[in-house]
C-alpha cells in the first residue's frame, strides 16, 4: 500500500514536472532527476527491509503457536507461560505464570534460537 502512495506521489511529480518543462533549467532538471532516482532507491530499500520484517515475524508467530520456544531478552517465551497478543505483537504472561505478571514483551525483541 505505501508503495502505491509513493508511485503515486512519482507520477504527480513527474506530471507537474512535464507540465512545467520549459520553465526549468538543465541543472533544475538534472536535480529533479536525480532526486526521483534517490527517492525510488529509499522507497525500494525501505519496502525490502519491511518485507523481511514481516516474514521474520511470521515466522516467529508461527514457532510460538506451534508450542516452539522463543528467547526474547534472556527470557524463555513458549505457549505454556506466554500468551500472544496480535494488536501489539507481544506476549504477555498467561494465568499460570504468576512470576512474570504484568511483563510485556515485545516480538521485536525475540529471536528463534537462544543467543549464546
Amino acid at each position: 500500500m505505501q508503495f502505491i502512495l509513493f508511485l503515486a506521489v512519482v507520477l504527480l511529480l513527474v506530471a507537474v514536472f512535464y507540465a512545467k518543462k520549459s520553465t526549468f533549467s538543465k541543472k533544475a532538471k538534472a536535480s529533479f532527476f536525480i532526486f526521483l532516482v534517490l527517492l525510488i532507491g529509499v522507497a525500494w530499500w525501505y519496502e525490502a527491509q519491511n518485507r523481511e520484517n514481516s516474514e521474520t515475524n511470521r515466522l516467529m508467530i508461527s514457532a510460538f503457536k506451534q508450542g516452539k520456544t522463543l528467547y526474547c531478552n534472556g527470557r524463555e517465551i513458549s505457549s505454556a507461560t506466554f500468551v500472544f497478543v496480535n494488536g501489539t505483537l507481544s506476549f504477555i504472561a498467561n494465568d499460570q505464570n504468576q512470576n512474570d505478571k504484568g511483563i510485556v514483551i515485545d516480538l521485536a525483541a525475540c529471536k528463534l534460537e537462544k543467543v549464546k
